[in-house]
């Protein structure tokens, strides 16, 4: 079945050289060039990933916005930043909004339809049926790894996939998880360890929503983390 993407870039060129790259990788693409237009159309369908540069027209975080929106919607809905901001802040906001990739322009077409091709897989790996049944449960923590789903003393926690494989390298890292597990854990090629230090914090306080008393992933200094429950 094919994928519908949107695209929301205010830039009319960019936005259509993205969208007949990705149409003629056989992809349904949705063109929005603001944020009111495409929270307009989100509100009567969801795509299966929405590309989002940040700057919209004259809303410098319009893109920021339609991220945070579409978290609220629907948390598992994966969401990548395509922008020319790279700054380090900027890129740890988006992340901490629950984005699955941050990338800053230029990107080549072959490299973000590799990303979009690694993410749908991630996706299908998890809800493929041999998985249906398959919960794992480690202490007060229940997985389900079809649904990517975590349940911390039976609440459940809105995981985006990337913090969910985060988690499950932790688990089966007994004596640690370095920064090299962890970097490999999200498939996004070569990962800064302070990109993987912002998927920890928001890791962090996704369960201390739930328990603030929360206190099991531990700091490995100058080596990565920790699962000690």
């Amino acid at each position: 079945m094919s994928r519908t993407i949107a695209i929301v870039e205010d830039d009319p060129q960019q936005r259509a050289h993205y969208a007949d790259a990705l149409r003629q990788q056989g992809y349904r693409v949705q063109e929005y060039s603001s944020r009111q237009e495409a929270q307009q159309a989100f509100e009567r369908a969801l795509p299966d990933l929405a590309i989002l540069d940040i700057m919209l027209g004259q809303e410098v975080g319009g893109g920021f916005e339609v991220c945070r929106y579409l978290q609220q919607r629907d948390a598992h809905l994966p969401v990548i930043f395509l922008t020319s901001r790279g700054n380090e802040v900027d890129k740890i906001y988006g992340l901490q909004l629950g984005a699955w990739d941050y990338q800053t322009k230029p990107v080549t077409f072959e490299y973000l339809i590799e990303r979009i091709r690694s993410l749908f897989r991630i996706q299908e790996r998890h809800a493929s049926p041999a998985d249906v049944s398959e919960v794992r449960t480690v202490g007060r923590l229940a997985l389900d790894s079809a649904a990517m789903q975590a349940r911390w003393d039976g609440h459940a926690m809105e995981l985006t996939p990337t913090e969910f494989d985060l988690l499950l390298v932790l688990l089966e890292k007994p004596g640690g998880a370095s920064y090299d597990d962890l970097g490999n854990a999200t498939r996004q090629g070569v990962v800064e360890n302070n990109t993987i230090n912002t998927h920890i914090v928001h890791l962090r306080k996704k369960f201390k929503r739930v328990d603030p008393a929360f206190d099991c992933i531990k700091t490995k200094y100058g080596f990565g983390y920790h699962w000690v429950c």
